[in-house]
């Protein structure tokens, strides 16, 4: 048969000192203006992060293009041949032949280049990021950590058992 153990209630004094933590950041940010919030979050690395993620998402997408564009679009054409569309306003059909070498083509350097700028230019970003770190800014801060706030609701729940 199983046991049901019951969780002890927290009274709730013990909390106090962290409702007023709470509390007292509140009232903080809401004496600070617009742009004492905006230096907080430049500071506060958030941007930094977003700023990478939007260079790297940019050079991803500009890399997978030029892989479709110069590769796939190149081993495409040479398996299926010819390309044919019908223009929809005069219904006449026009095909890109053997001739026109640019449907059967694989431009393997300019995706070479491609790539040679995504690896220059991650590598740029990655120094920044390094320097960026280095400097101290946006790593620290006022306020405590996650595992300070819950140690320090482990050492309330210890003393109020005790006492």
């Amino acid at each position: 048969m199983m046991s049901v153990h019951s969780c002890p209630t927290i009274p709730s004094g013990s909390l106090a000192g962290l409702n007023h933590r709470v509390q007292k950041e509140q009232n903080m940010s809401e004496k600070k203006g617009l742009l004492a919030e905006f230096k907080e979050f430049v500071a506060s690395g958030d941007l930094m992060t977003i700023a990478v993620g939007l260079i790297m998402a940019v050079l991803v997408t500009e890399l997978v293009q030029s892989f479709i564009d110069n590769i796939f679009n190149g081993i495409l054409g040479l398996f299926l041949g010819d390309k044919c569309s019908t223009d929809p306003q005069t219904q006449k059909q026009t095909c890109k032949t053997f001739s026109d070498l640019s449907w059967r083509t694989i431009t393997y350097g300019a995706f070479l280049n491609q790539v040679v700028t995504f690896i220059a230019t991650a590598f740029v970003v990655f120094l920044i990021i390094k320097v960026y770190r280095r400097s101290g800014r946006g790593l620290t801060s006022d306020r405590p950590s996650t595992n300070d706030l819950l140690t320090e609701i482990r050492d309330e729940l210890k003393s109020n058992r005790q006492g």
